[in-house]
């Protein structure tokens, strides 16, 4: 005799998730909770603080329910130098996957300092999809942001 919880017979058993499938919001919180970034100091990388912060708010609204991709399209992150931060590389990956998995469309960098629009040309494309060469500063208008 069948439960309530069981499918009618001769139904297929579910498929399992596939990679462009939205996932559920439960995995995807316990994927940002566990998240481990490389920590760099000599170059640059996002600011440890404004990143902890985004991804605990959105663990809370991956909880709730809600739907991460506006709130992770728009996250733009300070970069820091000679200062420990987190890989920019590393937290781009976690989040551009947390929006596929949502089923929206990644951007590719979120670094406030850059003034162009993320996923633009040239704002950290890979190489042959329209990057531009950015032209290399001397020290000091590296240390002075000029």
């Amino acid at each position: 005799m069948a439960t309530p919880a069981d499918p009618p017979p001769g139904t297929p058993p579910p498929e399992p998730a596939s990679p462009g499938s939205p996932a559920e919001p439960a995995e995807l919180a316990r994927l940002v909770e566990t998240a481990r970034f490389t920590p760099v100091r000599l170059r640059s990388g996002y600011d440890m603080g404004q990143v902890d912060d985004f991804l605990a708010d959105l663990v809370q609204t991956l909880r709730s329910g809600g739907d991460p991709v506006a709130p992770v399209c728009a996250a733009r992150f300070a970069t820091v130098r000679l200062r420990e931060g987190y890989e920019t590389a590393d937290v781009d990956a976690l989040l551009d996957e947390v929006v596929v998995r949502s089923g929206g469309t990644p951007r590719l960098r979120r670094d406030a300092d850059d003034p162009r629009p993320a996923g633009g040309p040239g704002h950290g494309a890979p190489a042959g999809t329209g990057s531009v060469v950015q032209e290399q500063k001397g020290l000091l208008a590296r240390l002075f942001h000029r």
